[in-house]
């Protein structure tokens, strides 16, 4: 089309119409700017197979845990400390007798001010620095000594391997930083399914998994969120037995599965109900992140024996009849945590140690250079991990969060009574992008960074929140794990949560590798 004619076109065209035609014509550019950005090839050294014998070896290094306090003579006047339990209570003192005030929670940064020997070994006087609760902050108080430990939040630990989880995507990718000198791209060692949270009706987003910077605190082996609460540990031998391998999905849900129950009596009559809503919610293991703020993003197991997991993932996504029409209703998603099938999570209990970086973002896929990654990977090459799910290790964390690493199962010499479930993951390292069919507004993945010619579509697919296609801020290359200009997105429905000094940590930004 000439100049002229193009002219004349546009002096046709009302006013509204022109209008949207041009803002299409910029955001398709500006869209198709941010994933066509020029290509860097890259290559790996020889390195060790970490996937050798079960992934027994993989020599990835643990973030130190924090020592907890367990006597006044560990401690000075002056000395910086952390709040290292979930959440604990603080007191004044009025006559020599305490009373409880607000609760202050894990990380929250504390000065010893004083030794408070009138109220023996129990408790010392802090002066509360910083603290999720703001009202808390320059206020001094008495706390128990047990609760307290040296500070570390793992913000600075050079980890080997770090997680990313692609809200908009649903994909949760692992790599391994093979050059840590940044002479190479991290590479992919796992590409695996997960489910965001979502509900229905939540109009203030308060059920969103956040995008943000964390890091594995603990793991934690069938977690549960409290006794009494909602959802009871997968596994306890004190609870009801868990539903059969061959039961339906539902059974989870029943009364009789639950192991504590409320009665309440009235006119004489006594009246009994469960309480709990999912047995087993969180699955066999789950990973405490931090910073956390009370918004629980953990990342956890569900519902199911191994392979019956698997399918819970996609009824959960809607992705099979089932799911589809409760999804119609209600949500079958999480209220905020990341939540992959059982044998995925043993895997990454496996692999993934305390200070892990997990990094998650909402943002478009592509590949940093599609004939590096053919060079790189082996689209054929499938691994497997071999797994023994032990009853031992109930609530356990850290090490007594016992591994089902299957021959770590078999030196402890644990008896066979002993084992719930023995079975084999298997999955691939190829990296595939997740992108939108042209004429559809599914997902799926593909080995090709062939962009979409129409992205009004972003509204639809790969975009779990559905946000404006024009808020989306750079890419994510899936083969190398870097960010590529990208942002979190400043959207409706975008919460922002982690580390509020760093988005993500450096070695993630594709231009700091040489």
């Amino acid at each position: 089309m000439v100049e002229s004619d193009r002219n004349t076109y546009f002096d046709f065209l009302g006013g509204n119409v022109k209008k949207q035609v041009l803002k299409q014509l910029t955001l398709g550019i500006s869209v198709a700017c941010a994933l066509s950005a020029t290509a860097k090839p890259y290559s790996y050294p020889n390195a060790k197979d970490i996937s050798v014998n079960n992934f027994s070896e993989t020599g990835f290094k643990a973030g130190r845990v924090p020592e907890k306090f367990s006597s006044k003579e560990q401690l000075n006047v002056g000395d910086e400390v952390m709040v290292y339990d979930r959440y604990i209570n603080t007191y004044t003192s009025s006559n020599g007798k305490l009373k409880r005030d607000r609760m202050i929670g894990r990380l929250d940064r504390l000065t010893v001010v004083g030794m408070a020997e009138e109220l023996g070994e129990d408790y010392i006087q802090v002066k509360i620095n910083s603290s999720t609760d703001w009202g808390m902050k320059g206020k001094t108080r008495f706390v128990k000594l047990r609760h307290l430990s040296e500070y570390e939040d793992y913000k600075n630990f050079d980890a080997d391997v770090y997680m990313v989880q692609n809200i908009a995507t649903e994909k949760l990718r692992v790599y391994q930083r093979v050059c840590k000198d940044n002479s190479c791209p991290p590479k992919l060692i796992l590409q695996t399914d997960f489910v965001a949270g979502f509900k229905k009706g939540d109009k203030k987003f308060g059920k969103r998994t956040q995008v943000g910077n964390y890091r594995i605190f603990e793991w934690h082996k069938f977690y549960q969120d409290r006794p009494g609460g909602h959802y009871p540990s997968w596994f306890d031998p004190t609870y009801p037995a868990q539903p059969e391998k061959e039961d339906s999905w539902s059974k989870w849900f029943k009364g009789e599965y639950m192991p504590w129950e409320y009665c309440t009596t009235k006119d004489g009559k006594r009246k009994c109900s469960h309480s709990g809503m999912m047995r087993g919610a969180f699955g066999w293991y789950t990973a405490l992140v931090e910073p956390n703020y009370g918004q629980d993003q953990w990342t956890h197991g569900t519902i199911g024996w191994a392979e019956s997991s698997e399918e819970n993932i996609k009824r959960a996504k809607g992705e099979d009849f089932w799911g589809a029409i409760a999804n119609t209703f209600t949500s079958l998603r999480s209220s905020g945590c990341s939540r992959v099938s059982n044998p995925t999570v043993a895997f990454l209990r496996h692999l993934l140690p305390v200070g892990t970086p997990i990094v998650k973002i909402y943002a478009l896929e592509k590949y940093q250079d599609e004939a590096s990654v053919k060079k790189n990977y082996n689209q054929d090459q499938e691994f497997t991990w071999d797994f023994a799910l032990t009853k031992d290790g109930v609530r356990g964390t850290h090490k007594d969060a016992i591994s089902s690493h299957k021959q770590s199962v078999e030196e402890s010499g644990v008896s066979s009574e002993r084992i719930l479930e023995e079975g084999t993951f298997k999955f691939k390292n190829f990296p595939l992008v997740t992108q939108q069919k042209n004429k559809s507004s599914k997902c799926r993945e593909t080995d090709s960074s062939n962009l979409r010619s129409d992205y009004r579509k972003l509204r639809k697919g790969c975009n779990l929140y559905k946000i404006p296609a024009d808020a989306f801020v750079g890419s994510f290359n899936v083969d190398t794990g870097l960010l590529e200009g990208y942002a979190h997105p400043k959207a409706e429905g975008i919460i922002k949560g982690g580390f509020r000094s760093q988005k993500f940590p450096s070695f993630m930004d594709v231009k700091n590798y040489k």
